[in-house]
């Protein structure tokens, strides 16, 4: 395993993440995701319209969630496997990452179970939902979710379950490089068949089963474990990293935003997300390896720190808000046409910041902090 440069440290000081652990770089890239996703749904819940040469918000932002789960992967490699000498260390693991996810999923969960109690008097949510959103096994069943877009939080929480197993067994780069195609093999075949009952799941759940399953996922999550195998076994200064990875990057992303190749890719083939895929592991790789400026800075650290906050909260924002930003939107309309929706977007994450500044300092830093705190003296503890 090669030894990482220093620029690979950061100056930001995070209240989530041990500083031995933080990636300036993969932290500005969360932070773009939330945002992203953010813009993304701006779009399709208020049914306002961004500028034509803009059309890639509307259409592919929503991918910074796929994003999420590649850097999910090479985070998890990156914290954990110095860890596995301990004996408690998948204990642990388990624990942090259940306090990690937990407690600010569960009461934005009984906001959504008990605010329409209040409002209506009826209760919208049956037990058997209820009893799979705390248990964080609905990614396992067609959308049984509570938290609005939080079908990723079970997708997620799958890959969270089985991690500690593919850690002890995928130890090389080559091992990696061969979960990666059959990960490749699974995704493929599961939207393949999934997209047979496409109007079934959609008639019967809101949305597609085939785009949201874990199976339809599992790529990138094995990428993003390649990706990290690939930084820790490749020189930051050779030639693959500073050229190669770099350039595959802005290639495969900027085809696929800027050109028809996902929707050439999506129709005939259904191999769109493995392109995705790509894209997102080698801009991954990048920013791990060699963590540039517009990645690694203060704007996008700090929201990159918030970033779980910002996707949980932004689906509630954007519903309670709908009416105000619909008439900011047409207010400024006549006046600078479609570009009115940037105006709207810089009101919608304002408010979002605001509240995710909130849920971070009294929910997120503490339970994160007591976590730490627990797995540091249990790992002081003689074997």
């Amino acid at each position: 395993m090669t030894e990482q440069p220093d620029r690979l440290g950061s100056a930001f000081r995070s209240e989530i993440i041990a500083q031995k652990n933080l990636l300036p770089g993969l932290l500005g890239l969360r932070g773009f995701a939330a945002v992203a996703v953010i813009l993304f749904h701006l779009v399709h819940i208020t049914e306002i319209s961004v500028p034509v040469i803009f059309q890639f918000i509307a259409v592919d932002f929503g991918k910074g969630v796929h994003l999420f789960f590649v850097l999910s992967a090479f985070s998890l490699m990156h914290s954990t496997e110095r860890t596995m000498h301990r004996p408690d260390w998948v204990r642990e693991y388990f624990w942090k990452r259940f306090l990690r996810i937990a407690p600010l999923y569960y009461l934005i969960m009984a906001g959504m179970i008990l605010w329409p109690r209040l409002v209506s008097g009826a209760w919208q949510f049956d037990l058997e939902a209820i009893l799979l959103n705390t248990t964080f096994t609905f990614g396992f069943a067609p959308w049984t979710g509570i938290v609005w877009a939080g079908w990723s939080v079970g997708v997620e929480m799958i890959f969270y379950a089985i991690f500690p197993v593919l850690l002890m067994t995928i130890r090389t780069r080559e091992g990696a490089l061969l979960f990666v195609l059959v990960s490749i093999v699974i995704t493929y075949a599961a939207r393949s068949s999934l997209q047979i009952h496409y109007e079934h799941t959609v008639s019967e759940y809101g949305y597609n089963w085939a785009y949201f399953s874990f199976a339809a996922n599992l790529c990138f999550f094995a990428m993003g474990m390649y990706a990290y195998r690939l930084v820790t076994t490749v020189g930051n200064d050779t030639q693959v990293m500073r050229w190669l990875i770099p350039a595959a990057s802005v290639t495969i992303l900027g085809a696929l935003l800027l050109t028809e190749l996902g929707k050439q890719l999506r129709l005939p083939l259904k191999a769109d997300l493995i392109a995705w895929g790509v894209g997102l592991a080698a801009l991954c790789t990048w920013q791990a390896a060699r963590p540039s400026w517009w990645s690694a800075n203060k704007i996008l650290e700090y929201l990159g720190e918030r970033s779980y906050s910002l996707y949980l909260l932004h689906p509630v924002v954007i519903v309670l808000f709908k009416n105000r930003v619909q008439d900011l939107y047409h207010l400024l309309l006549p006046e600078i046409g479609t570009y009115a929706y940037f105006a709207c977007a810089a009101f919608v994450l304002a408010l979002v910041l605001i509240l995710a500044e909130g849920t971070y300092r009294l929910i997120e830093v503490p339970f994160i902090r007591f976590g730490r705190k627990a797995s540091n003296r249990n790992s002081s503890l003689p074997a």
